[in-house]
């Protein structure tokens, strides 16, 4: 398996209801502000009626400001126009399923001649029936899979399905009516933005809520993204959350939300606030700044450390950054910069080289503060253990440290996730080599013997109780499967005892792979 963590695409979208103004530049800024959930690549799909191509769409490998070319204003400009249009969709993609080519970036655009049956999408989650619906479709009809993911999945579903409650009548069914029907059958986190070629613009949370998801609107457009922190920076101030099980639709002057599927319970991902999004958003009605403090404050209160002067207080720059300074305002400590992050350098768990490598060019350390002191190094989370593995040693022989001593804000990951995040075999999650108990918290003999795997000095987890406190929720509404192996979903049940017999029988292949 890979040795990066990858986490969830971010989508957005958008209508403006001055037919004259264009939304490519929206669409720009709040993908660029989604580029946390992604970096492998971007792009949007307008629509514009004064086009004879009603939808067209533009994506390319590379970050936002990449595929934008904003080195070249002229250029960026000639991107604007060529794609202007009054509403639109937008992507930042990492891939949890397909490979990283530009013919698997988003959106995906799918051409008819009836223009209710000419959509472009974009996706943010995973199907964990994903090959329950491939084999079905494979069998019932003469399809041919040319993606292989769950987006070119949901597409083929979403025009069978339009084309069996077609009411024949040169309007298609109602958006929401689709997407009732495809909720029965769709097990896994999918939300949705789309457009189609009669000037619908859609966004649509899936009915448990894994992934965030919100909009604003005005008497001037209607914007939907997934953290709020994209809205915030195109300047509104009514952001509001969709609701699992909520479809958001604008056609032309006319903005409704309605319930497309009940919502029998919620199972928002907890990493959200612990490591993805941006500390800066707000996800339904919870700071995830805030969410991070008290992660920061609950692990100062397990210290069981005889603190003095001699220890110093590093977090890995920036998800910890939160965390490492409550912590350390806690305790009576210094809170510093030990390390640097190199702001050129992207996300290690998105780029697809070894992480291990990419350490020593993602940070420097300053030995200034770390040279002969206890360093107690905050992170957000263990996965593969490569990294951090690194930095201990990193900060020990070029920072010379006397101590490391790991501090990690999210208790063990012990189980796959097959909702959105890259990590989905047992294999795969270090944690899970010293930790058997699933559900429980971690042993003090277990933590020792993984902080001697990560050359720490010692090494202490959160209490699995402390996350729904910390977040702000009941335990009951959040997803935290590879924490206590509790899957939301019928599929995620079964995929997490194919995963456990793929372990058990030395198979590291993905349990959901065809």
């Amino acid at each position: 398996m890979p040795n990066e963590l990858k986490e969830e695409c971010g989508i957005a979208g958008g209508a403006l209801y001055d037919k004259d103004q264009n939304i490519v530049p929206y669409l720009h800024k709040m993908i660029l502000n989604l580029q946390n959930r992604g970096q492998l690549s971007s792009g949007v799909s307008t629509f514009n009626e004064k086009r004879d191509h009603l939808i067209s769409t533009y994506k390319d490998l590379g970050s936002v400001n990449e595929v934008f070319k904003t080195q070249n204003p002229a250029k960026t400009k000639e991107i604007y126009s060529k794609y202007s249009g009054d509403r639109g969709i937008a992507h930042t993609r990492y891939a949890t399923c397909g490979v990283a080519s530009r013919s698997d970036a988003h959106p995906f655009e799918r051409v008819h001649g009836r223009k209710y049956k000419w959509f472009s999408l974009c996706f943010n989650g995973n199907l964990a029936n994903y090959s329950e619906l491939r084999r079905k479709l494979l069998e019932k009809k003469d399809y041919h899979m040319i993606h292989n993911n769950d987006t070119e999945i949901i597409m083929h579903n979403i025009s069978k399905t339009i084309a069996e409650l077609d009411p024949k009548d040169n309007h298609g069914p109602g958006l929401s009516d689709v997407f009732a029907k495809l909720s029965k059958s769709f097990d896994g986190a999918y939300n949705l933005g789309m457009l189609n070629a009669d000037g619908k613009l859609m966004a649509l949370r899936d009915p448990l809520g894994f992934k965030p998801l919100c909009y604003s609107k005005d008497d001037e457009k209607v914007l939907f993204a997934s953290e709020s922190v994209a809205l915030d920076h195109c300047g509104v101030n009514n952001v509001k959350d969709l609701q699992p099980g909520q479809i958001l639709i604008n056609n032309g002057d006319e903005t409704k939300v309605e319930r497309f599927a009940s919502s029998p319970k919620k199972a928002h991902c907890m990493f959200e606030w612990v490591y993805f999004a941006n500390v800066s958003s707000t996800i339904d009605e919870s700071s995830v700044y805030v969410a991070r403090e008290n992660l920061g404050k609950a692990m100062a209160r397990s210290e069981p450390l005889d603190i003095d002067d001699s220890y110093v207080v590093i977090p890995v720059p920036d998800s910890s950054k939160p965390f490492g300074d409550s912590y350390a305002y806690e305790l009576g400590l210094p809170s510093r910069e030990g390390l640097v992050r190199n702001r050129y350098i992207g996300r290690t768990f998105i780029e697809g080289v070894n992480r291990q490598n990419k350490v020593e060019d993602k940070f420097t350390v300053l030995k200034e503060i770390t040279k002969g002191k206890k360093v107690l190094l905050m992170d957000d989370s263990i996965v593969r253990g490569n990294t951090s593995k690194k930095l201990v040693d990193f900060i020990k022989k070029k920072g010379q440290a006397k101590e490391v001593h790991l501090r990690i804000s999210c208790p063990p990951i012990v189980a796959p996730c097959f909702y959105g995040i890259d990590m989905s075999t047992i294999e795969e999650l270090i944690a899970a080599k010293f930790h058997k108990e699933v559900g429980e918290d971690i042993s003090d003999d277990a933590c020792e013997r993984f902080a001697a795997n990560q050359g720490a000095d010692s090494l202490i987890f959160q209490k699995i109780n402390d996350i729904p406190k910390s977040l702000g929720f009941p335990a009951s509404d959040l997803c935290m499967a590879c924490l206590n192996g509790d899957y939301p979903t019928e599929a995620g049940c079964e995929l997490y005892k194919k995963a456990q017999e793929n372990h058990k029988n030395g198979i590291s292949r993905r349990p959901y792979e065809c």
